[in-house]
């Protein structure tokens, strides 16, 4: 393995950024609703448009419950992703995943239609920056040594 298998851990700054997202739908929310109330006739129509905001605001940004996933480079230089064994016996095994994007603040790796934001403070720190290095220029080097 070019990079070990690690467990991804729940990522604090993701969760920082989906409170942001919320609090910016509530605002604006807020906002219609009072757009709605302080209208000389109740405007129905905002009102309900400031509640389909909310709600909406509410079920993007949500956490959801995802299992525990490993992620690790094989000896081939593909980047996998395997689903942990929920009793701690033998894991998954790793499926293939594509870069969509790669930079020192995120890694978004691509399985089919499913986008996988990769944190920082996910991966232990070498890790992070091993995996980093990897999806940024790994695919450059074998091809300059094919050359």
């Amino acid at each position: 393995m070019l990079v070990p298998w690690t467990i991804v851990q729940p990522s604090r700054q993701a969760r920082r950024w989906r409170h942001m997202g919320l609090g910016i739908a509530i605002a604006s929310a807020l906002a219609l609703f009072a757009a709605a109330t302080a209208s000389s006739p109740f405007n129905l129509g905002l009102a309900v448009l400031a509640t389909v905001v909310g709600v909406v605001g509410w079920v993007v940004v949500r956490e959801r419950a995802a299992g525990s996933f490993e992620i690790g480079v094989s000896a081939i230089g593909t980047v996998e992703l395997r689903e942990c064994a929920p009793t701690g016996g033998a894991a998954v095994s790793g499926m293939p995943l594509s870069v969509s994007f790669a930079a020192p603040w995120l890694i978004s790796l691509r399985r089919g239609t499913m986008l996988i934001p990769i944190w920082p403070d996910c991966l232990p720190p070498s890790v992070f920056r091993q995996l980093w290095v990897h999806v940024r220029w790994g695919r450059a080097g074998q091809s300059d040594d094919e050359q």
